[in-house]
C-alpha cells in the first residue's frame, strides 16, 4: 500500500499538537484528483480547527489545511486544490475534481496558494458582493494581512480610493506600500471620524471586513448612503451588535461571503475569479506578500500573536 506524510490532530490544543506522521494513501475515486503537494497555505481558520473552534462537530483524528498547490498525479499539471473539509497539511491530497483549479504558466506554487483563497475572497468581496465602481471609496480592515492586502491591491486596480486599517503603524506602512491612499489605526473609538475625514464626510461606499467584533459598529457608521458592507471573515472571533433600523434611511446592505458557498452554487465562479487574479499577478498588478514558514506550529503561533503579515506559506519541497 502506498503511504503519505500528513499532520494529524488527535487532540485539540496549542500549536504543539500538530504532528507529522505517516498514513495510507488511497487511490482516487472516480471524481477525485490526486495532487502531490508543493506548497500549503496557512490560514487563521487552521488555528481555529486546531483549537476545536471551527466546527461544533469537529472530528478527531483530523488533518487541518484548506488549500494547497502542487501537481496532479499522474500528469504533473500545476494546480491549486481547495480542501473544503480540511486535509491539506499533507504531501499528497485527494480532492474532488470540482475543487481543483489550473495554475497559469509562470505562477509558482507558493504564489498560487497565496493567490487562491485570499485572492478569490477579495475578488468576490469587491466585485460580487461589493459591486465596486471606479471612483468609489473602499474601507479595508486588517489591510496588512493576506485577505486585506489582496483587497487593497484589487480595489486600487479597479479605480477605487482605498482607506486601510491595521493594528500598528508598521502594518499601516505595508498597506500604503500596497497602494492604500489613506491608512488609519483600527481603533473603534476613532474609526468612524477617521474614515469620514478621509472621505470628505461622505463615508466609504464599500467595506471589506475580515475582522468583525468591535470594529463592526463604527465601520457601519462610516458607511456611505447606498453603501455595501461585506463580512468576509471574523478574525476577532467576537460578536457584533446590529440595529437593522440604521440600514433603512441610508439604503445600505450587509452581506456575508464564504468562497465555499459560492463554489457550491456554481463551481465555475471560483475558477473564473482565480484565473482573473492570476492574470493580474502575471501582469504585476497584484503581488501577495508571502512569508515562507518552515514549521507549521510556528506559523500558527505567529497568526495567533497577530505578528504575521501577508500570506503564510509552508513550502513542502524545501521542508523535505
Amino acid at each position: 500500500m502506498r503511504t503519505r506524510r500528513l499532520v494529524v490532530l488527535d487532540r485539540f490544543g496549542p500549536p504543539e499538537v500538530l504532528r507529522w506522521t505517516e498514513g495510507p494513501l488511497a487511490d482516487p475515486a472516480g471524481d477525485e484528483v490526486l495532487v502531490a503537494v508543493e506548497a500549503i497555505g496557512v490560514n487563521f481558520a487552521d488555528t481555529m480547527v486546531r483549537r476545536g473552534e471551527y466546527r461544533r462537530d469537529q472530528p478527531l483524528t483530523f488533518t487541518p489545511g484548506f488549500e494547497v498547490a502542487g501537481r496532479t498525479v499522474p500528469g504533473g499539471a500545476p494546480v491549486v486544490a481547495f480542501c473544503e473539509d480540511g486535509g491539506g497539511y499533507a504531501d499528497h491530497v485527494l480532492v474532488p475534481a470540482r475543487n481543483v483549479f489550473p495554475v497559469l504558466e509562470g505562477v509558482a506554487p507558493r504564489d498560487a496558494v497565496a493567490l487562491f483563497t485570499q485572492g478569490t475572497t477579495a475578488w468576490f468581496a469587491l466585485h460580487r458582493s461589493g459591486r465596486i465602481r471606479p471612483g468609489e471609496t473602499v474601507l479595508v480592515h486588517a489591510a496588512a494581512g493576506g485577505l486585506g492586502a489582496m483587497a487593497v491591491m484589487l480595489a486600487v486596480h479597479a479605480g477605487a480610493r482605498v482607506v486601510a486599517t491595521a493594528s500598528t503603524e508598521e502594518k499601516l506602512a505595508l498597506a500604503r506600500a500596497d497602494g492604500a491612499h489613506e491608512a488609519v489605526l483600527a481603533d473603534p473609538a476613532t474609526l468612524t471620524a477617521a474614515v469620514r475625514a478621509a472621505t470628505g464626510g461622505r463615508g466609504a461606499d464599500v467595506v471589506v471586513d475580515g475582522v468583525g467584533g468591535d470594529l463592526f459598529t463604527p465601520s457601519l457608521r462610516a458607511l456611505a448612503f447606498g453603501g455595501r458592507y461585506v463580512v468576509a471573515g471574523s478574525a476577532s472571533q467576537m460578536p457584533a451588535t446590529l440595529d437593522v433600523r440604521a440600514l433603512m434611511p441610508r439604503g445600505q446592505t450587509i452581506s456575508g461571503l464564504l468562497v465555499r458557498r459560492v463554489a457550491e452554487e456554481d463551481p465555475r465562479e471560483p475558477r473564473a475569479a482565480f484565473d482573473a487574479v492570476q492574470a493580474l499577478f502575471r501582469d504585476g498588478v497584484v503581488r501577495p506578500r508571502i512569508t515562507r514558514v518552515a514549521d507549521l506550529a510556528e506559523a500558527h503561533r505567529a497568526i495567533e500573536a497577530r505578528t504575521a503579515t501577508g500570506k503564510l506559506v509552508f513550502d513542502l519541497v524545501e521542508a523535505h
